[in-house]
């Protein structure tokens, strides 16, 4: 089974999954494949969300140091998150972690920090 869950502590994607409106999280490697996963899809789409929260990310940081060049000044390097939303649901991404949102029931000051968080990401690298 393509979702690998840590035995012995709580894995980051059942501690993402409890934050309001969150209704599937995971962790992706920087290669595209799925390291970890919890929700309702299926294994394929699990592993096709994976790969595009990979690309994205890796697009977001280089468009960083594309701008970083451009206007001379510096802190656009480093891609610490991003967000897509469409009218019902969410994609959030921080570091190597993933969660599906329900647009209704998501409280961005709760989800943001917590991913930080679980991340290991002090609070100055703000997404």
């Amino acid at each position: 089974m393509i979702h690998k869950l840590l035995r012995d502590a709580m894995s980051r994607s059942s501690e993402l999954l409890k934050l309001p409106g969150v209704v599937a999280a995971g962790l992706f490697s920087r290669k595209g494949f799925l390291d970890e996963f919890e929700g309702p899809l299926p294994d394929s789409e699990a592993a096709d969300l994976a790969a595009l929260c990979s690309a994205v990310t890796i697009t977001m940081e280089m468009q960083g140091f594309l701008l970083e060049r451009l206007t001379g000044q510096p802190g656009w390097q480093g891609c610490r998150g991003w967000a897509m939303w469409g009218p019902e649901s969410c994609i959030v991404a921080v570091d190597d972690g993933m969660c599906i949102l329900q647009m209704p029931k998501t409280e961005f000051n709760a989800v943001f920090p917590a991913m930080r968080m679980a991340a290991g990401i002090a609070e100055k690298g703000r997404v």
